[in-house]
């Protein structure tokens, strides 16, 4: 679990003997989305049904209340899933749901000092809270920069921080998203996130966002211009992408309206040129008026 639950303690007894244990329950009964218009978490419903509770005894326990009282107690090793049928001691949680860490101090027994802690109730214990540990759990994050900012802090994640082991393609793509975050930060705004336009449905934002990595990665080799200085043209070709794909889509043979702004590709100002209607010399007084011409 990243970031690391670390706790410290003061007015332990020197000789006594202490066990540390972790535990993750859930805040509230409640199911959560998150919301991307509106930058924010909403209930979705009610909570899924918890899995049995387990109690994490930090690997170093039992302390000694001089050991606790010179030292901070990092609990680094903790590991989160949610795989209900996990035999390896980890942390069972349901994604979308929020969740409190629990430290518990349990002052162990003379003739006991070892012997495992099943149940709480059974000891003499005390519990810390800290609310600004409250969190909630996913299975992935949305956020690129999130994702690089735990792996580039995540001691665990040495493999991730390595270069070298990435494949071209996920080099690519973490450059890709990297970039597209930093236009997202940028005074300009996307298509699909302008506010006259965020009725697009999740299916036609993944199809956008799948467009936009092929068109970056396109034009790298082509012309060499970072991904970054390419967003400002697809930020303009996205709504008419996204046009022809509703008229597909709606099977209308329309076609699709000149933009009404200036987009930064290659089009024609002019109408198309139209051929003068074949007639005789004296089939009419204007027939040598030239087409588009004042009568």
């Amino acid at each position: 679990m990243f970031p690391t639950v670390r706790v410290s303690f003061a007015g332990c007894r020197a000789e006594a003997r202490y066990g540390v244990l972790l535990d993750v329950v859930p805040v509230d009964g409640k199911r959560y989305r998150y919301a991307y218009h509106r930058s924010s978490w909403l209930v979705a419903g009610k909570a899924d049904p918890p899995a049995p509770a387990r109690l994490y005894p930090h690997p170093d326990s039992p302390f000694s209340g001089d050991q606790l009282r010179k030292q901070v107690v990092s609990f680094e090793k903790v590991k989160l899933t949610n795989n209900e049928m996990d035999k390896n001691g980890q942390l069972v949680l349901n994604s979308m749901h929020k969740y409190q860490p629990r430290i518990h101090l349990v002052l162990r027994r003379e003739g006991a000092v070892n012997a495992p802690i099943t149940d709480l109730e059974q000891e003499e214990f005390k519990t810390f809270i800290f609310p600004e540990c409250v969190f909630t759990a996913v299975t992935a994050y949305q956020n690129q920069l999130i994702t690089k900012l735990k792996i580039d802090s995540n001691p665990f994640a040495k493999g991730f921080r390595d270069s070298s082991r990435l494949t071209e393609f996920e080099r690519e793509t973490m450059e890709s998203m990297l970039a597209e975050q930093h236009y997202l930060r940028s005074p300009l705004r996307p298509f699909d996130l302008d506010q006259h336009n965020n009725n697009l449905t999740l299916e036609e934002k993944a199809i956008l966002a799948a467009r936009s990595q092929l068109f970056l990665r396109a034009a790298y080799p082509l012309y060499g211009v970072p991904a970054a200085a390419l967003w400002g043209q697809w930020a303009c070709l996205a709504p008419q992408l996204l046009a022809q794909q509703q008229l597909a889509a709606s099977g209308s043979g329309l076609q699709m309206a000149r933009p009404a702004y200036p987009a930064p590709h290659r089009y024609s100002p002019y109408p198309a040129r139209r051929s003068p209607p074949a007639s005789s010399p004296d089939s009419s007084p204007h027939a040598t008026h030239p087409p588009h011409s004042p009568t």
